[in-house]
């Protein structure tokens, strides 16, 4: 089977205003300059965080019945302020692992000229955020898992 017979196949399996060649998509280069892949790796960070903020708000703000201070009055939160809590000390972790991923996505984007937007996006999320927990591991000492 030659080159000419499988080319002749994939461009029958296309038609219309999707026709383009497999060898078009390979080789072309993603237009899109160095900003955008930058713009889609922190909307991979940042859509899901003002995803879980709206889901925060939704959280009952009272604290819970029957619920017993201890001697400073304290003791007693809501599940809301728990959480914002929580989040508010993950923030320096977000933090680091947006910075890093940006980081890796603009290398990417100066090595990979032919990767898309997204690909380059999302590999620099899963990237960025895996080094920046080795990183945060490294530093303080406390194992990964």
């Amino acid at each position: 089977m030659g080159t000419a017979s499988v080319r002749r196949r994939v461009e029958s399996a296309a038609t219309g205003a999707w026709a383009r060649r497999l060898e078009d998509d390979l080789l072309d280069p993603d237009p899109g300059g160095s900003v955008r892949p930058l713009l889609y790796t922190a909307a991979c960070y940042l859509v899901p965080a003002m995803l879980i903020f709206v889901w925060l708000l939704t959280l009952d703000s009272q604290a819970p019945a029957g619920c017993v201070t201890d001697i400073s009055g304290g003791g007693c939160e809501s599940a809301r302020s728990r959480a914002l809590e929580s989040l508010v000390a993950g923030s320096p972790r977000f933090g680091l692992a947006l910075v890093s991923s940006l980081v890796v996505a603009a290398l990417l984007r100066r090595v990979g000229t032919t990767w898309r937007s997204a690909t380059i996006a999302v590999a620099a999320a899963v990237v960025g955020g895996g080094l920046s927990t080795v990183l945060i591991s490294a530093v303080t000492g406390q194992p990964i898992g």
